[in-house]
Parts: C-alpha cells; structure tokens; sequence
C-alpha cells in the first residue's frame, strides 16, 4: 500500500473521507517537492520492472535453450569424428592388404615370364611286340617243334634258302611284303617289324 493510501487509511472518519482529494493533493505535492515519485509513476516503474524481468526470463530461456542444442550439436559432431577415423583406419588397412596382394601378384607374373617355358615331354614309344617265343617255332602261328635259330625244320631250311618273309637272312637280307632291307649279319635269325616309319629287328630298331 502507499503511503497516501496509509494516510487516507488513517483518516477513517467522514470527515477524512471528505478531504481524501485535498490530502491526496498535498500529499502529492510534498513528494514531488522532496523529489520522490509519484505513486503512479512507482506503479509505471514497477510495471516496467517486470515487463523487463519477463524479457530477461524469456532470453534466458533462450539462451538455455541454445545452450543444450550447442551441446547436443558438439556431442552429435564428436561421434561423427570418431566414426569417420574408425573409418578411414578401415579404408586404409583394406588398401594396405590390396597393395600386398597386388605386388605378390605381379611378382609371380615377373618369375613366371623369366622362366624359360618346358617344352613337353615327348611320349613314350610304344613297346614293340615280342618277336620270339619261349617255345616252339618263333614264325607266327608256327607250332613245329624247334630246330635251330628258333626255327621249326621246314622254316630252318627256307630261312637258309633266304626266301623268309620277315626274318633277317645269313647275308642280313630282310624281306617285309615288298619291301627289302640291309642289316648287319649279326642281326641273322631276327624277326623284324616296321613301326612308325622306323625298321626293328627282334624289338631293337636299326
């Protein structure tokens, strides 16, 4: 309350209700001539006051506000740092191990154009046929029971004649078919065959 408010309050009777105007007046006049406010200009001050206290509460709100997303905003750009290292480390060691892999691989293409190519082996020859028989006459199909030079009788004495198709003669005179050949007279007695374009005798080739 005032203080005129108080003075007018104290003057309770009639007649103070009657001078409540004049006492106002007077009132208002010593203020103002001792320099204080006026009650309404205390009444604006304080409005003013609280009007100003209102703006403050709402920047400071404001402010708090700001405050937290700044946080948050720090926070969120923290992990993404740390994401982003976690990644790059990824990345590097994935490029490391490439490069490895890369280099090993170039360096067994390198060693691998250096050495002189294998040409292939060749393949074996076939082994010829046995031309001899452990028993009996050593002619084809020939059962006769032996003699000499693994011949039966009659074929002993036609290979001496030199007219045996395939056997090698006293002179190394050979008849295969049509085809005649010159061999060692060591050779005498031998069967001998044509395979693959090359002459053998008891399955040496000469």
């Amino acid at each position: 309350m005032s203080l005129i408010d108080t003075l007018v309050a104290r003057l309770g009777r009639p007649a103070g209700k009657a001078l409540d105007p004049a006492i106002r007046d007077i009132v208002h006049a010593v203020l103002k001539e001792h320099g204080y406010a006026s009650p309404a200009e205390v009444q604006a001050l304080r409005d003013e006051v609280r009007d100003m206290r209102g703006r403050v509460d709402g920047m400071q709100a404001r402010l708090d506000a700001a405050v937290k997303m700044a946080e948050e905003a720090r926070a969120a750009s923290a992990e993404s740092v740390k994401v982003a290292r976690a990644e790059a480390e990824s990345a590097r060691s994935t490029a490391a191990a490439v490069r490895v892999e890369l280099e090993k691989q170039i360096a067994e293409l390198r060693n691998s154009r250096a050495a002189p190519a294998s040409p292939p082996a060749p393949a074996p020859a076939p082994a010829p046929a046995p031309t001899t028989h452990a028993e009996g006459c050593k002619v084809p199909g020939c059962t006769g029971t032996l003699r000499s030079k693994g011949f039966c009788s009659p074929h002993y004495q036609q290979w001496r004649r030199g007219n045996l198709n395939g056997f090698v003669g006293l002179d190394g005179h050979l008849t295969l078919g049509e085809g005649q050949y010159k061999v060692k007279t060591a050779l005498a007695g031998g069967r001998g065959e044509v395979r693959e374009g090359k002459l053998f005798v008891d399955g040496q080739a000469v």
